[in-house]
């Protein structure tokens, strides 16, 4: 049976999934927003995969583009998104998020509510990601044909061809409209997503976020619960000396200098963290999950945080939570490491396919 969710779930999911985000992911103040919005429109239920038809098509659903330009994005417009296929004569029988973070663990939610859709667990991702091809569950390897919507106000846009255009062409209508949009892409079989994507991964999100809840207020609670439940590292709890942000081509790109006492770490981002350095040795790389907590032991996304606060700086090994298979070719890191300016690929060797 589906589990049924609950508002106490969504306040437990946007806690975990802002964990798992990895310092991407969206704002979790706009995903419980919209998380309670669709308990409000109808029933959202929750199905594992493995109690569904596999050959159930269902869509992603996502927004995409630079968290620290919003724009006018709203609710009624991924509903749009999902409409716009239907218009199109894509045809699907449920949705999936494209990865877990504050507000993209709630991906589909509105869609489901307002179209009477499940939602199915398995995300294409099991942590947030920068790239819609890096969410894609390697169909980029396959001869699909992809077909994506993106909506914001003022602006709709469907596109078919490979999955890298159409990507393209979502991530451009971002930077044009300085938004982040409404995205559906990409229907395939459920049987597909249990294979190449994170199964489980809204369950688990949901799981630490209350975990994280029965910590209680104390900081260094709420961090050491979150960092056991994910089997992580606690690297420091240090003051940010120096950040840069900038957003460029639909991402935030930039780096942050950690101080504690006389020890410095350096943690990259192109939205979620991508690379954790001290000394000049490589220390993590996406799909690690570098992630991190204000001084408060609130999880924070790379965008929310400034220079002079201090933050606790956990890392989790990518063998320990689910990562999809979008992660795992070296063609989705090209356009990372080039809008990084730092190699990841040649670090991930062993864990990248052919």
């Amino acid at each position: 049976m589906p589990k049924i969710i609950t508002k106490e779930d969504a306040e437990a999911l946007a806690i975990g999934g802002t964990i798992l985000g990895g310092g991407g992911g969206g704002w979790p103040e706009m995903g419980l927003r919209e998380g309670n919005l669709a308990l409000e429109i109808g029933k959202i239920e929750l199905w594992s995969p493995e109690e569904v038809d596999p050959d159930w098509k269902v869509i992603t659903s996502a927004a995409l583009g630079a968290p620290t330009q919003p724009g006018d994005t709203k609710p009624m417009h991924f509903i749009r998104s999902a409409q716009l296929l239907l218009d199109a004569g894509v045809e699907f029988n449920g949705v999936i998020a494209a990865e877990n973070g504050g507000h993209n663990s709630f991906g589909g939610w509105i869609i489901a509510a307002a179209l009477d859709l499940p939602v199915v667990d398995t995300p294409g991702d099991g942590r947030a990601h920068p790239t819609a091809l890096m969410g894609s569950m390697g169909l980029h390897k396959t001869k699909y044909h992809s077909v994506k919507t993106g909506v914001t106000e003022g602006s709709e846009v469907i596109s078919w061809g490979s999955l890298q255009t159409t990507g393209a062409a979502i991530r451009a209508q971002a930077e044009y409209m300085k938004a982040l949009i409404a995205m559906a892409r990409d229907p395939v079989p459920v049987s597909y997503t249990l294979e190449h994507g994170a199964p489980g991964a809204i369950k688990m999100a949901i799981n630490l976020g209350y975990k994280y809840l029965e910590a209680g207020k104390d900081p260094d609670n709420r961090v050491e619960a979150s960092k056991d439940f994910l089997d992580g590292e606690l690297i420091c709890k240090a003051e940010i000396v120096e950040k840069t942000i900038e957003a460029r081509g639909g991402f935030d790109v930039g780096f942050m200098i950690l101080r504690q006492g006389d020890e410095e770490w350096e943690l990259t981002y192109v939205n979620e963290y991508m690379t954790l350095e001290k000394n000049g040795k490589r220390l993590a790389t996406f799909p690690d999950l570098m992630t991190t907590f204000n001084e408060d032991g609130e999880p924070v996304t790379s965008a929310a945080l400034e220079k002079g606060q201090k933050i606790y700086l956990v890392n989790v090994p990518r063998e320990k939570i689910p990562v999809g298979d979008g992660n795992k070719y070296a063609d989705a890191y090209e356009p990372i490491e080039e809008a990084l300016g730092k190699p990841m690929i040649e670090y991930l060797e062993g864990y990248l396919k052919g």
